[in-house]
């Protein structure tokens, strides 16, 4: 029962920080649709972004810690190929989830780290995004597809 919430839960965090992270991303490296919104450089866009990863991070450990890694990461009951995709989705997203973090908390800490360090980190935010933005439509498209499939399966009525 526990993986009907669960599941749900970090979906639900994740679509919510990742549309703050992105929206706050978006003005920060924009700055002329920054000023056009928050009328120059606003703390709130740039904090939202900080706290939003830390949120993006932090919430779906906390609902793993809650609810159990079984109940969220549950292996699929048979072997298909959208069930193959869901799997390299969830690893990526774990994956590009912690280079988020790592290069997020080391542009935080910008006066504290090595010039070096810096750029790198910027490079490699920046490239992910884009990265993340195809994923969230190959996403998009394998669920509207899956839907898709489904109505027409259901239409046509049982196999025989």
């Amino acid at each position: 029962m526990s993986s009907r919430v669960a599941r749900p839960l970090v979906h639900t965090v994740h679509l919510l920080t990742f549309t703050v992270l992105f929206a706050s991303g978006l003005l920060l490296f924009i700055p002329d649709l920054r000023a056009a919104i928050t009328g120059g450089y606003s703390l709130i866009v740039r904090e939202s972004h900080r706290w939003g990863g830390v949120a993006f991070f932090v919430l779906p450990i906390i609902i793993i810690m809650k609810f159990g890694v079984r109940s969220v990461f549950v292996a699929p009951q048979e072997r298909t190929l959208r069930s193959l995709w869901q799997g390299l989705h969830v690893v990526l997203t774990v994956l590009i989830g912690v280079v988020f973090t790592v290069t997020g908390v080391v542009l935080w800490a910008n006066r504290s780290v090595p010039e070096s360090l810096l750029d790198p980190s910027r490079d490699l935010h920046d490239w992910l995004t884009y990265v993340v933005a195809v994923l969230l439509l190959a996403h998009l498209v394998e669920v509207a597809v899956a839907a898709l499939f489904a109505r027409f399966r259901s239409a046509a009525g049982p196999a025989r």
